[in-house]
């Protein structure tokens, strides 16, 4: 199962690192719609031809709603995703503030694979977000290889501990358990010592990291996942939105789902 999860913050000229609600129209300018046919045609093997086969699609508005779609379509880890993560932002949950790692090393690797989404905090600083849903999706093991498709400007903002021997250069994500109690203030941030702890790996995860002029998809999607993120993308950036229903047959129309923004 191939599954393209793209955020609309990908098509813009600038970054946002941070929420900007409400909206409002902005100097940062989205792709042209040719860009994105091009983008879509030639780099993601989409194609307008009804006739031929086309992905399913899901518009969500928040990207944290793609993660109950993950679990659903690996059936719960049951057969692993290869996933395209087109996005400004990785989504490994490196912001201000958000201490989910701590809490995927500490005690979510702790539960047996199956278990483990129903011990994902929904409230505090390890909630479940849409800066680190990913996450938490890997380390339910619902992932087997993962591509993070990066704006030009970004692709620095990976957290080291989701990696083997801490090297985001490594081309493997390998989740560690560390058991609960070792982690203080200061070991948690000294990568020799959290290394030093005690752990036990998960199963590696392919992964590879490509600038988004220079990704092309080595196979046909069987799903799309298209974000809005309306607090990383101005209103200017809707307008892409209506060209992914040419490519993709989506299970709601974005029109059903653009009212749920906030």
């Amino acid at each position: 199962m191939i599954v393209a999860d793209i955020d609309l913050d990908i098509f813009l000229s600038e970054v946002s690192s941070f929420d900007h609600r409400p909206r409002a129209p902005s100097s940062v300018h989205p792709w042209s719609e040719a860009q994105v046919r091009h983008f879509l045609e030639e780099q993601c093997q989409l194609s307008r031809d009804r006739t031929s086969k086309r992905p399913k699609g899901y518009f969500i508005v928040h990207h944290d709603e793609a993660f109950p779609i993950f679990e659903a379509l690996s059936r719960n880890g049951a057969t692993p995703l290869t996933v395209a993560h087109i996005d400004a932002h990785s989504d490994f949950g490196t912001g201000f503030g958000d201490q989910s790692w701590i809490d995927i090393g500490q005690r979510v690797l702790g539960f047996d694979p199956e278990r483990r989404v129903k011990a994902i905090p929904r409230s505090g600083p390890e909630r479940i977000s849409p800066a680190n849903y990913l996450s938490f999706a890997l380390a339910c093991r619902w992932i087997a290889s993962l591509t993070y498709v990066h704006h030009a400007q970004s692709g620095h903002d990976l957290m080291p501990f989701f990696f083997r021997s801490f090297d985001t250069e490594c081309e493997m994500v390998e989740l560690r358990h560390i058991p609960h109690g070792l982690f203080d203030a200061v070991t948690a941030g000294s990568k020799d010592k959290l290394i030093a702890l005690p752990h036990v790996l998960e199963p590696p995860i392919l992964f590879r990291k490509v600038a988004v002029e220079d990704y092309r998809a080595l196979a046909p999607f069987d799903y799309v996942i298209l974000c809005q993120s309306p607090g990383y993308t101005p209103t200017e950036a809707d307008a892409l939105i209506p060209i992914f229903e040419e490519y993709v047959d989506f299970e709601v129309r974005f029109h059903e789902t653009i009212g749920k923004q906030t």
